[in-house]
């Protein structure tokens, strides 16, 4: 994988250029050069700025519902917000409830109460986001 900020394609083609000249300096790998798939998931990475409106705002509106700071972090993953930030303009992030610690574990589990948190939470900030006034 790849860091934001980091050209994707360029970094998949110097690992193959590297080895590549690696392989020409073996005496046998010369004669035989190894061949270089990349298979699985395999995608560019994305970012948000922790100041982004969106992000400020899910922030405000979790403590302000829980009484506590949510847990911004970078992740390592397959997530669709990639295209969505990059190529859709529209600011994205990750959210969720739980505990990372389990997140896509054997035995992954999220608790009825932090799941029906992070229902309204969400459904707070889309409200906000998108200027719904209450009734």
């Amino acid at each position: 994988g790849t860091v934001p900020g980091e050209d994707h394609e360029g970094v998949k083609r110097r690992l193959v250029d590297k080895i590549a000249e690696l392989a020409a300096s073996d005496p046998w790998m010369k004669d035989h050069p190894p061949v270089v798939r990349f298979v699985g998931y395999d995608a560019e990475a994305s970012e948000i700025a922790h100041d982004h409106p969106i992000v400020t705002l899910l922030q405000r509106v979790y403590e302000e519902h829980t009484g506590t700071k949510p847990e911004i972090s970078g992740r390592q993953g397959a997530a669709d917000t990639r295209f969505l930030n990059k190529y859709a303009n529209t600011p994205t992030v990750i959210f969720g409830p739980g505990s990372t610690s389990v997140m896509h574990a054997n035995d992954e589990y999220v608790s009825i109460e932090d799941f029906m948190t992070a229902i309204k939470v969400m459904a707070l900030t889309i409200a906000e986001w998108c200027g719904v006034e209450e009734a």
